[in-house]
């Protein structure tokens, strides 16, 4: 009799998840939604392909697409998905609302989920999430990010402020001036064509590349355990004072030697009174003057 009753139950169990093959969930939203003229949009999302277009427009529009297939047995619910969108203080918040993340599934998961925000061209944008892929274009606000193992590519930056922390992920950025504060572990950051006044790059296993002008009175810090540097000087002048382990160094340029000891090197480069320093282990720092 108790056998019964287990084959029973594992048949109505059997069943009960069979009725939700070839599951589809799929959520959109398209909608329009008021910024001050200095407000910053702030999202959170996990695992999305995520658009940021910035123009000559007053208002934000969010457009998102979420779609999960099930082709196999899911035991349980997720809950339905679903982004919540609301104004503060003239700011604009987009965020996955929580779900119940309680379900098992056996078989082939395809999912689907795009966000694309159109914004205002001299608002901000504060991004957090995991395992993204983002682009983002014409920006004239500042740019904020925290995001893990994330793929970012961010063009025709003109804003003045600059915040990055990553662990695996990959940033690649065109333009940019003010400051930039990065933190990475084993990422890349790679930056064309920037026009910065302060820069603060701190990496354990991270590639860097460089691409800037040296403002006259600029402030510049690179501070890297086993990772690599590139710094291509497109214009200005002043000190790299490198302090070092086990690091090779090589210049292609006109840079002057005023110092070379066992663990710390120092360049002149004409043309301005920058302030660049590095600090690194056991790297490799390549050092290119345009002129």
């Amino acid at each position: 009799m108790k056998f019964s009753v287990s084959i029973m139950i594992t048949v109505l169990l059997l069943l009960g998840a069979l009725s939700v093959e070839a599951q589809n969930n799929e959520y959109k939203l398209d909608q329009d939604y008021g910024i001050a003229a200095d407000g910053t949009v702030f999202l959170e999302s996990d695992d999305a392909e995520v658009n940021i277009i910035a123009s000559d427009r007053f208002d934000v529009n969010v457009n998102v697409y979420h779609r999960i297939d099930v082709d196999g047995i899911e035991w349980g619910s997720d809950g339905d998905f679903k982004m919540n969108v609301r104004q503060r203080d003239g700011d604009l918040y987009i965020e996955e609302a929580e779900r119940n993340n309680n379900s098992l599934r056996i078989g082939h998961v395809d999912r689907e989920y795009r966000i694309t925000v159109r914004i205002p061209r001299g608002v901000s944008i504060d991004v957090k999430g995991d395992d993204g892929a983002y682009e983002i274009s014409d920006v004239g606000g500042g740019i904020s990010m925290v995001a893990d193992d994330s793929d970012i590519n961010i063009e025709n930056a003109t804003g003045e402020s600059f915040s990055f922390k990553i662990d695996d992920g990959v940033i690649r950025m065109d333009k940019g001036q003010g400051k930039l504060t990065a933190t990475l572990d084993d990422g890349e950051l790679r930056v064309e064509n920037g026009n910065f006044n302060e820069i603060d790059v701190r990496g354990d296993d991270a590639d860097l590349y460089f691409a800037t002008v040296l403002s006259d009175a600029g402030q510049y810090y690179f501070g890297i355990d086993d990772g690599d540097l590139e710094l291509d000087i497109l214009d200005g002048g002043g000190s790299i004072d490198i302090a070092h382990d086990d690091t090779n160094i090589n210049t292609i340029g006109t840079f002057s030697k005023i110092r070379d000891e066992d663990e710390r090197t120092v360049y002149k480069v004409k043309g301005g009174n920058a302030s660049v320093e590095i600090e690194s282990e056991d790297g490799k720092i390549v050092l290119r003057y345009s002129e």
